[in-house]
């Protein structure tokens, strides 16, 4: 399966992305050998960094992790491909602009039967690449271009929660979604791999650690992100915990939305 991360934080964070590490899901250790990328967002854009590639064995990679990096936001996606080739059209996160801000895309897991969707049909000739992951994301921008307007943080978030819940029916639905404003998170299961091989999908899709009873200004070695003047408002977000510290699973079904290290709202499905 794909390893996911996210970040987000109420203040500018310096993230170092050690990709020897976190590189270990790209390939040193497990089978996830079909390319990396890393968002870092910076006001309406963001620096996005993505090969189709291992990352354990990247020059790229190895950049990213010696140029650091201030964000409040970031995602970063190691891939192990079930739908789409290892081409770097394939390789997440995935980025369009809407309403003048560069929206992010990555997810974990398998949606079944997602192109035959008619709903799908007029977007298939707008993927660049042929994954289900693009794809599912072009259909949560569909929706949201559907809204009002006026729309505002409710009504997208519930646009958001309907979509991930149906994109659920179809498979392992593990997404992070960032708008250039907010992140959002859906959680709902993931393979685990065994000595024997990929378990049978289940929870928990994603676990969340929050950094409450950090010192101001601290700094943090996860197996991944090297995270200097951490915020006590900051939540991370990953596939499985990244240190020996409590990580809280999220229950299947459960969608958040969060911006600047606070969570404005929560479903669960």
């Amino acid at each position: 399966m794909c390893e996911l991360f996210a970040m987000t934080s109420a203040e500018v964070a310096i993230v170092s992305y050690e990709l020897q590490s976190f590189a270990a899901e790209g390939g040193e250790r497990h089978r996830n050998r079909d390319g990396w990328g890393i968002m870092f967002a910076e006001e309406r854009d963001a620096h996005v960094f993505r090969e189709a590639a291992p990352a354990s064995n990247s020059e790229l990679a190895r950049m990213v992790f010696e140029r650091e990096i201030a964000c409040r936001h970031l995602i970063a996606h190691v891939r192990r491909a079930s739908k789409g080739q290892p081409l770097l059209a394939n390789t997440h996160p995935f980025t369009r602009t809407r309403k003048g801000r560069a929206h992010h895309f990555a997810h974990n897991g398998t949606l079944h039967g997602i192109e035959q969707l008619a709903e799908s049909k007029p977007l298939l000739s707008e993927r660049v690449g042929d994954t289900d992951s693009e794809l599912a994301f072009l259909l949560l921008l569909s929706r949201l271009d559907a809204l009002d307007e006026m729309a505002g943080d409710e009504e997208e978030f519930a646009t958001f929660a309907r979509f991930a819940a149906e994109m659920q029916e179809l498979g392992s639905s593990n997404f992070l979604f960032f708008d250039g404003r907010s992140l959002f998170v859906h959680a709902d299961r993931r393979a685990f791999e065994t000595p024997d091989g990929l378990t049978e999908p289940r929870e928990p899709g994603l676990v969340m650690r929050h950094f409450g009873d950090c010192e101001p200004g601290q700094d943090y070695n996860l197996c991944g992100p090297r995270m200097s003047d951490v915020s006590p408002r900051t939540l991370v977000f990953a596939s499985v915990p990244l240190d020996d510290t409590e990580w809280q699973p999220l229950a299947r079904g459960t969608s958040l939305h969060l911006r600047n290290g606070v969570e404005i709202a929560r479903q669960v499905a």
